[in-house]
């Protein structure tokens, strides 16, 4: 079994070089233009819409990915009710729902796809329901044919989580609007950030405006808005990021195999793999064996590997009171570990890591 020297973790985030990022600081000290919308942000913001193969009128970017999704709410008018969404999740999302002022509804997942399942969340739709929110879990791909037919049936609004999914084009365009997040320990980043892709361009003024204290002009405040504006130094990080994209795609991918290779044959069933392969999930029969090789992992091989995600989120006071029946999703976040994958990570890391795992069972 190998001890690391120094701790593995379950990501660290890419870096450019650093001759790049001050040539590009130069250039911000030239502008003396931190915020508010400056010429590296409307840049950073047209390259997006590039790499996505969307209008610029169709995207808006934000300070990070939580007031990303609470501004989506408030844009698309998604202010009261209840917003139908998945107990397996990072907390974000529920939080956004809850502080744009409606009432998060949960629902089980689907246990292939671990995504949150249309069946399930047309299950729990009521007069109440204002919105869906699914979430692309590491980056594998929701049902979104299945939602847009809720959409189409019921007249709510489907708003993606796509919090792990940059790098999958297709999935930008999806149900009313997609957020993704922009934060370090993300397959690509900006320092901090947050997108949003949206589907009618009506709404970017609004969102402009919301992310900026909903100051209408010198004079006018049209309602309560918010600071969330994405500064310079985040979107000089986000643009030399986004061009080592393939780059960054490419390495993941090659991890990915590495540690497919040495679970084939063996008890470690590794997840459906993403379309960006984000995260390397794996999946072991019972939660007992999960909690020794998490703990083995970190007290015998310096090695840090989350149990992305446990517990749900209904076992959190703040939504202790929707406790719903979700048993796929309870028994999945009883039994799943993600491992370590960044680009910086060597292969035979990522064999020496697979090969403890399969020590520790």
């Amino acid at each position: 079994m190998k001890r690391f020297a120094q701790p593995v973790y379950v990501t660290r985030p890419y870096l450019p070089p650093l001759e790049g990022f001050q040539a590009g600081c130069a250039e911000i000290w030239a502008n003396q233009w931190l915020s508010n919308n400056g010429p590296m942000a409307r840049r950073f913001h047209d390259a997006l819409a590039a790499f996505l193969g969307v209008p610029t009128t169709n995207l808006s970017l934000f300070s990070n990915g939580t007031l990303t999704l609470e501004l989506a709410f408030a844009a698309l008018g998604v202010t009261s009710g209840e917003v139908i969404t998945t107990p397996f999740t990072f907390v974000a999302t529920a939080h956004a729902i809850v502080r744009a002022g409606a009432q998060p509804v949960f629902a089980d997942i689907d246990p292939e796809t671990l995504c949150l399942s249309p069946e399930a969340a047309e299950r729990a739709i009521t007069p109440r329901t204002r919105a869906i929110v699914p979430v692309h879990v590491y980056g594998n791909p929701c049902d979104i044919a299945g939602f847009q037919r809720l959409s189409d049936k019921h007249g709510i609004k489907i708003i993606y989580d796509a919090a792990h999914a940059f790098g999958i084009p297709s999935l930008a365009t999806a149900g009313d609007a997609s957020m993704f997040s922009f934060h370090p320990t993300k397959l690509f980043h900006s320092a901090e950030g947050g997108l949003l892709v949206f589907r009618d361009s009506a709404i970017q003024g609004r969102l402009f405006e919301l992310r900026n204290f909903a100051i209408h002009s010198e004079t006018e405040c049209t309602a309560v808005g918010t600071n969330a504006k994405m500064n310079e130094f985040q979107a000089l990080m986000g643009l030399l990021c986004l061009e080592k994209m393939p780059e960054l795609l490419a390495r993941r991918r090659e991890i990915h195999d590495a540690y497919a290779a040495a679970f084939e044959d063996t008890p470690v069933r590794l997840l459906p793999h993403s379309l960006n392969r984000a995260y390397v999930p794996v999946l072991f029969p019972d939660f007992a064996t999960r909690e020794r090789v998490y703990t083995g992992l970190r007290e015998h091989c310096n090695v840090f590997a989350r149990r992305y995600f446990y517990p749900l989120l209904t076992a959190f006071p703040p939504y202790a009171a929707s406790l719903s029946s979700c048993p796929i999703a309870e028994d999945i976040s009883r039994r799943v570990l993600t491992l370590p994958t960044y680009h910086s990570l060597s292969f035979g890391d990522a064999r020496a890591i697979a090969q403890n795992v399969l020590e520790l069972l």
